[in-house]
């Protein structure tokens, strides 16, 4: 499956970061730039595989099953360099990584010491599992999420010998209880 660069299929709430690290990055002169955001649970299986039975045994891609992940739930990107028209995962300039990670934790976002690229929501991955979406999902975010839980099902699938959970439930719109965010984030706009 392709990687997905639509910021329409991130939750709002990333998307405003996503704007303000987008020119905190250019202000630092830091040329990274949206690689992949929402994902599917199916290319979230294709990236678990990779090092575990498909390609180079042990060069893994993700430690993350289906759903298992803040990018099948739209509340993640990875970003990568982008240099001369190319997509490239070594820094322009040394220091650049940690510049990144540095202004992305400054504006709110959550790093992973292990994925230097990814940069997410601070939500409880636990509470997404469970169905609990934070307020103020667009209907585009709340479109693209519902046609990833209903394509994917609610039973657990076993793929190149590994299991993967079912999907989230999905309930309506008004018994979703809003998440509590960190101190971090600011209030949503959208509540």
């Amino acid at each position: 499956m392709p990687r997905d660069s639509d910021p329409t299929h991130l939750h709002p709430l990333l998307r405003n970061f996503i704007r303000e690290l987008d020119g905190e990055l250019v202000a630092a002169g830091i040329p990274l730039t949206l690689y992949e955001g929402a994902r599917s649970p199916f290319r979230q299986v294709e990236l678990f595989a990779r090092g575990r039975g498909v390609g180079e045994p042990g060069k893994t891609v993700t430690r993350a099953r289906a759903w298992g992940s803040h990018h099948q739930f739209g509340m993640a990107v990875d970003y990568v360099f982008r240099v001369r028209d190319a997509w490239t995962w070594e820094e322009p300039k040394r220091g650049m990584w940690d510049e990144y990670n540095r202004i992305a934790r400054g504006i709110g976002l959550r790093v992973l010491s292990f994925e230097k690229p990814h940069v997410e929501l601070p939500i409880a991955l636990d509470g997404l599992q469970a169905g609990r979406f934070p307020v103020g999902g667009d209907e585009t975010w709340e479109r693209w999420i519902e046609q990833e839980i209903e394509r994917w099902g609610s039973e657990a699938r076993i793929v190149n010998g590994h299991t993967h959970p079912g999907a989230p439930p999905l309930p309506t719109l008004n018994e979703r209880p809003p998440l509590v965010f960190p101190d971090v984030l600011p209030p949503s706009p959208f509540t």
